[in-house]
């Protein structure tokens, strides 16, 4: 059998995984960082963003729902649905707050309770299939842990 010329230890693997994690999160900050100098202090139009803002989100939803999946550890069957609805209703809350925060400070501009109406409108299905694929990600996760200790 051949050898191959990056067989590592453990501890030389777990310093590389720390590393690769240390040196995304920098990344991932840096682009943050990045996207919103452009938008809010270059006031550059949303064509010219865009792409970094698309590629945070991605980043984002695909980490959580990674981390969700790799541990294990969110066990469907034994949280109690009013957990899951005060969740998500903070979920959605946060979403909204967020949302007028960015319309009326950052960016300045006037909003009624008609235009807080529409967001929520748009907010809820958007949380929903967030928290609903998570959930997916959270049992599946569980089930592979449950397999991996059989």
């Amino acid at each position: 059998m051949r050898k191959s010329p990056f067989n590592l230890d453990e501890r030389e693997r777990d310093v590389y995984k720390n590393l690769i994690v240390i040196l995304y999160f920098i990344t991932l900050i840096v682009l943050i960082i990045l996207q919103l100098y452009r938008q809010f202090v270059l006031r550059q139009p949303s064509e010219q963003w865009d792409d970094i803002a698309l590629l945070i989100t991605f980043n984002v939803l695909l980490l959580i729902g990674g981390g969700i999946f790799l541990s294990g550890h969110v066990n469907l069957k034994r949280i109690k649905m009013r957990y899951l609805v005060m969740g998500y209703a903070a979920f959605v809350l946060v979403g909204l707050l967020f949302t007028i925060f960015k319309y009326t400070v950052l960016l300045g501009q006037a909003i009624t309770l008609q235009h807080i109406w529409n967001y929520l409108i748009i907010i809820l299905p958007i949380t929903a299939i967030l928290v609903l694929g998570w959930g997916l990600l959270g049992y599946l996760g569980h089930q592979r842990m449950e397999n991996n200790l059989k």
